[in-house]
């Protein structure tokens, strides 16, 4: 499940497109955002400082079929590749994802990737009113409810998959 450096780079390219827009925005509180950007559509959670990675980011690539997950938790160092899982859950509904560690540059952080993922059961459960989690090993972050639902059915419309 390796990331092509190109599919990096779309990734990256997107999000740091799609954080600029709200700058002017409370930077350091984690909100929801969909973004469609031609034929790219992102849900994220996070800040909206350009500067910081989002804790959670899923991208769908319409024309090519697929879609990537990352997620930005606090995971300690480790070789990069090593499978992890990842998990969301809200309301006694869970969706299980597999993933890699992965990391963009050297000095940049561990984090979650996982391509070609199944969007339909993680939307499902951020679909849920509850409080929704987001584990990766050990790791555990709550995803807030305000916003959620309004990101999800944006992303939803835009994204042609599932």
């Amino acid at each position: 499940m390796t990331v092509s450096p190109f599919m990096r780079a779309i990734v990256t390219a997107g999000l740091f497109a799609g954080a600029l827009t709200g700058v002017s925005l409370a930077q350091d509180s984690s909100v929801w955002t969909a973004k469609l950007n031609g034929d790219f559509v992102t849900l994220t959670y996070g800040s909206l400082n350009p500067d910081k990675s989002p804790l959670l980011m899923i991208a769908c690539f319409n024309s090519m079929g697929i879609a990537v997950l990352n997620v930005h938790a606090e995971l300690p160092k480790m070789k990069l590749g090593t499978p992890l899982s990842v998990a969301f859950a809200s309301d006694g509904k869970t969706a299980p994802v597999d993933a890699e560690a992965g990391q963009d540059e050297p000095e940049d952080p561990i984090y979650a990737e996982a391509t070609d993922i199944t969007l339909a059961p993680i939307l499902e459960v951020l679909r849920s009113d509850k409080p929704a989690t987001v584990t990766v090993g050990e790791v555990s972050a709550e995803l807030a409810v305000h916003g959620r639902a309004a990101a999800v059915e944006q992303f939803t419309k835009d994204c042609s998959l599932d």
